[in-house]
């Protein structure tokens, strides 16, 4: 969860400046009285302490049940979980009987013997929850009425728990009945309920489950860490989410971004904000849906931010139907950094609930999961209300009520709370009941014209759950005119059903058109559900007529128009509508999102009959060489050679030729290499940089080993950046290993080179994984200057057999003993599980001084150099893009391989330093190297992005992508090591160093302290 933020810890706040990140918190913990006091909220609001330790330890999250007591699931075991055959120590606790101050006054523990359990929601009856706790989603039953929890049945799994942060949390009703819950970061998960269909996720997306355990589906994929879900009034779904965008309105059915996955053809879902406040660690979200705070308040959301220590408001701000969170001033901000709240509810009294997980250390990665300081036993639970002030005091809250004992008729007046989660919680009461006195009565109801928006809309809920509404009552109640909160709901109960007669599809068609663009886009979900070749006329108008500003509508009108393809009987019978230019286009933008022969054929005419944007033909290029028929790739050739396109574009469109064909299964095509090769010699010869860049990728990817000549004249040209000469040296090595190994070991060995470009042969020589690579490296170690020397063998111990040869070597004395004192290459020692390693190392450095003396002594000079030495920011900033942005992006520039830098700033000079110079103290498992050794001898060995059908994909050490057939590799490993150069000192020159600190110091989002 975001309890494993990736930007670090923030240090002591001050009223006027922002905090400085520290990764271990230096002051001493607080008593909850104490923290209580330096928890800051606006006039008017009050912090009450609910709960505290010791009668609970760590909170992950909470939920209200229907008789209005707070559950919470908490942890002694995070971040381990317990597989040794021990009993877990985890519990899920019940609070209750709350005084006026918010305290409650009694805390029972319903079920203990859990491990690290995070998602929980109270069932109906009260006495049953539906818990995760490794690996499952458990119904936990108290079936005797004693209080604590006698059955556990597994409902839904596995849960993969190789990552600990999310796993699967923040289960929440939908008006539907279904409970929807997000994946947690990381992690692969087969879950499935009792109908044994299984949903696979890794990493990031949402679900949905059913409440009887008998079945789950996808909503959305992608997003790296969800951690908490809320409803509005109007149906939409909302999550926020660690390292992508603190907030999503989540469309059902659209893909997120997440570290190297792909979209859907589509492109990802649409942001609704923009900023990050401040940190990629967020953690809960409430939708305010209730009346308790000032009007201002409601409507927005609220989210946790257990890095910043702060809980983060965003306004919205409506373009058509589509939501722009508006940052506002922080709504809580402490000067107790270990304040960290990762869930954020809102009662049925309409207070805002936190749940504090309190801790020095919120870094899963940044700091070691051994480390002493991480606090086990401490959590606080919080109540925010609003008190108003003497002038205008506010009301007074109600109290808890007990809705298992609610009459119906108090249920149904219940249906028009202002306060959503109560409306939730009356409609699941009555739907549990199946009464047919609260069916008539509500059938009564919406056959009486009633005015209220709220009531309408749950009843319709109720009834649908409960098969009791039919098509003629709820044509009536939208034939009238009506609150468009009215028709959006009426709109989205026809999503799930299973057929939608004439009747009802005559109503859908009419929202179409409706004034309102939240009616017209649940209607197009509707059209999107039910596919039909009448519906792609009406979502061609809406996909044309929708404003450029209303992304989310737009967004949904295109997944709903592309699913109208799914059949590919459809495909034939497109001509009978008449489609004119612009239709055709549209057609195709949704084309590329349908994997089907019939779909390409279509791409294949329109790209030879309709001019379109190269971004838009390279996709479809894409998608014809991947699904179309066979015959298809002489077309596409001939297309690519016809026109007036520039040499980059062709070879840009050959590649995706290959990496289409790749895709499927098919071998190189000779005909695609032979146009390349005429034509990326203009590349290579160019003096843009980015062009020849294009030039090598194109030889790399195309095997256009014919081109190793022009190469060889690229690595020797002294006008071009080192990176890029690298690069080229690089891909001789993909093209002829042999050929490859002598020029690198010619550049290692040759002193009038740069060393940078050394350094790089080093690296690449290491990484081919031969004898004769680690020989030639070895061998240069002993007349190399000890700036390779380190370099080389940071490269070496990346792999067992060069880890072995390097201590091997020192023990020979043709290496330096000073090598085992610098952390990257004792780390890789370490991970090479060779025997006795430790004492190897031991017996080697007897007599010099302690291993990480110099890395101290590197970071305490480097300090002192960026306090006392000038540095520009502007000249940073060209630093950063030369030698970062290849694989890490920041404020939407550069590549997203490595994890986001937005607001990197923010972790202030000394974790900056230890980030740049001691990138493997923490390597996340996300960003790992894989290692790939390839059937011809050879390895490839990187950041393992995904997999494009027969086609592994990983970045090399320079960020760029290298296409591996499935079938021509031999043996796939994973090393404990970053990707990221593990010697960045030393391969950026000191002045360069100190501008790009600069430069990342000043990214980052300052925030106004109230």
């Amino acid at each position: 969860m975001a309890l494993g933020a990736v930007a670090g810890m923030v240090g002591e706040l001050d009223a006027q400046t922002p905090a400085p990140v520290e990764n271990v918190s230096t002051l001493p913990p607080r008593s909850p009285q104490e923290e209580q006091k330096a928890l800051h909220v606006p006039p008017g609001f009050e912090v009450q302490l609910v709960a505290a330790d010791p009668d609970i330890q760590k909170p992950l999250n909470i939920a209200f049940d229907d008789k209005g007591r707070l559950w919470v699931t908490d942890t002694v075991e995070y971040p381990y979980p317990v597989e040794d055959g021990r009993k877990p120590r985890d519990t899920v606790k019940i609070l209750s009987d709350f005084g006026p101050d918010g305290r409650a006054r009694k805390i029972e523990t319903f079920a203990d013997g859990l491990n690290i359990p995070i998602g929980l929601l109270p069932l109906p009856s009260s006495n049953a929850a539906l818990v995760h706790s490794i690996p499952n989603v458990y119904l936990l039953h108290d079936s005797d009425g004693d209080g604590k929890a006698d059955v556990k049945e597994r409902f839904y799994g596995e849960i993969g728990h190789r990552d600990t942060h999310g796993m699967t949390n923040a289960f929440t009703w939908g008006y539907d009945g279904w409970i929807y819950a997000c994946h947690g970061f990381s992690n692969d998960s087969q879950v499935a309920g009792r109908d044994k269909k299984p949903i696979a996720m890794n990493s990031g997306n949402t679900y949905r489950m059913r409440a009887d355990g008998s079945h789950a589906e996808y909503i959305t994929h992608g997003q790296v860490n969800p951690f908490g879900l809320a409803f509005d009034p109007l149906g939409n779904l909302y999550s926020c989410d660690c390292h992508s965008r603190p907030v999503y309105q989540l469309l059902r059915g659209a893909y997120y971004p997440s570290f190297g996955k792909p979209d859907d053809g589509l492109g990802y879902g649409p942001e609704m904000v923009t900023h990050d406040h401040g940190s990629t660690g967020i953690a809960g979200i409430s939708y305010y849906t209730a009346d308790q705070y000032p009007q201002s308040y409601r409507g927005t959301t609220f989210i946790g931010n257990v890095v910043t220590n702060r809980i983060n408001h965003d306004k919205i701000e409506w373009h058509g139907a589509s939501p722009k969170g508006i940052e506002q001033p922080d709504f809580v901000w402490s000067e107790d950094n270990w304040f960290r709240p990762v869930d954020i509810e809102l009662g049925p009294d309409g207070a805002l609930y936190v749940a504090d997980f309190y801790n020095r250390i919120i870094g899963h990665y940044e700091v070691p999961l051994t480390h002493p300081g991480r606090d086990r036993t401490s959590g606080r639970i919080w109540r925010i209300v609003y008190k108003g002030n003497a002038k205008h005091p506010a009301p007074a809250l109600p109290g808890p009520v007990d809705r298992t004992k609610s009459s119906v008729d108090s249920l149904i007046l219940d249906l028009a709370s202002p306060n959503l989660p109560v409306r939730i919680t009356a409609a699941n009461q009555l739907v549990e009941r199946g009464g047919q006195v609260a069916v008539d009565k509500l059938l009564g109801l919406l056959k009486s014209k009633l005015k209220s928006a709220p009531l309408i809309v749950h009843s319709l809920w109720v009834l649908e759950r409960l098969g009791k509404l039919d098509d003629p009552l709820l044509l009536g109640v939208v034939e009238t005119p009506n609150d468009p909160t009215v028709l959006v709901h009426s709109l989205l109960i026809l999503v799930d059903r299973p057929s939608l007669p004439p009747l009802l599809e005559t109503f859908v068609l009419r929202s179409m058109d409706d004034a309102s663009p939240h009616v017209r886009k649940a209607a197009a979900e509707v059209l999107g559900a039910h596919a039909d070749l009448n519906h792609i006329r009406p979502l061609l108008s809406l996909r044309q007529s929708t404003a450029a500003d209303d992304t989310h509508l737009l967004h949904v009108a295109r997944m709903a128009l592309r699913d109208q393809f799914k059949d590919k009987e459809v495909w034939p019978k497109l001509d009978t509508l008449t489609l004119n230019a612009r239709d055709r286009a549209d057609v195709a933008d949704v084309a590329v999102a349908v994997p089907s022969a019939e779909a390409a054929a279509f791409l294949l005419a329109h790209i030879q009959k309709a001019k379109d944007s190269p971004e838009n033909v390279s996709r479809y290029v894409h998608h014809v060489a991947r699904y179309g028929a066979k015959e298809s790739i002489p077309t596409l050739l001939t297309f690519v050679k016809a026109g007036d396109r520039s040499p980059g574009e062709r070879i840009g469109l050959l590649r995706m030729i290959q990496q289409g064909s790749q895709e499927r299964g098919e071998a190189a095509i000779p005909e695609v290499q032979r146009t390349a090769l005429g034509l990326v010699q203009s590349l290579l010869d160019s003096k843009n940089a980015d062009e020849v860049g294009q030039g090598i990728g194109a030889v790399r990817d195309l095997q256009l080993k014919d081109a190793i000549p022009a190469l060889d004249k690229v690595f020797a040209r002294d006008d071009l950046p080192t990176p890029r000469r690298a690069e080229a040296l690089s891909a001789v090595v993909v093209l002829d290993q042999p050929v490859g190994l002598a020029r690198l070991k010619a550049a290692l060995t040759d002193g009038r080179l740069a060393l940078p470009l050394r350094e790089s042969a080093a690296i690449a020589l290491a990484n081919v994984e031969r004898p004769e690579a680690r020989a030639a490296v070895l061998e240069a170690l002993a007349v190399a200057p000890e700036n390779l020397q380190s370099t080389a063998a940071a490269a070496l111990v990346r792999h067992r057999e060069g880890a072995e040869a390097l201590l091997t070597a020192i023990a020979a004395g043709k290496a330096s003993a000073r090598l085992l004192q610098q952390r990257p290459i004792t780390i890789g020692l370490e991970n090479a599980n060779i025997p006795n390693v430790a004492d190897q190392i031991k017996k080697l450095l007897a007599g010099l001084p302690p291993a990480d003396q110099k890395l101290r002594e590197l970071l305490d000079a480097r300090r002192a150099g960026f306090q006392a030495a000038p540095h520009d920011v502007a000249a940073g900033a060209k630093v950063y893009e030369t030698n970062c942005a290849i694989c890490h992006q920041m404020e939407g520039k550069g590549a997203r391989i490595g994890p986001q830098l937005d607001g990197v700033g923010t972790r202030g000079l000394e974790r900056l330093l230890e980030d740049v110079l001691d990138p493997n103290r923490n390597v996340d498992q996300m960003f790992r190297v894989t290692s790939l050794a390839l059937k011809d001898g050879r390895v490839v060995a990187g950041l393992l992005l995904r997999q494009e059908g027969q086609v592994v994909i990983i970045a090399d050490a320079l960020g760029k992508e290298v296409r591996v057939p499935q079938d021509e590799i031999d043996e796939k490993q994973v090393v404990q090591m970053s990707p990221m150069p593990a010697d960045m000192a030393r391969l950026i020159p000191e002045a360069d160093f100190y501008h790009l600190l600069d430069y990342l110091l000043s990214r980052r989002e300052e925030k106004p302290v109230k």
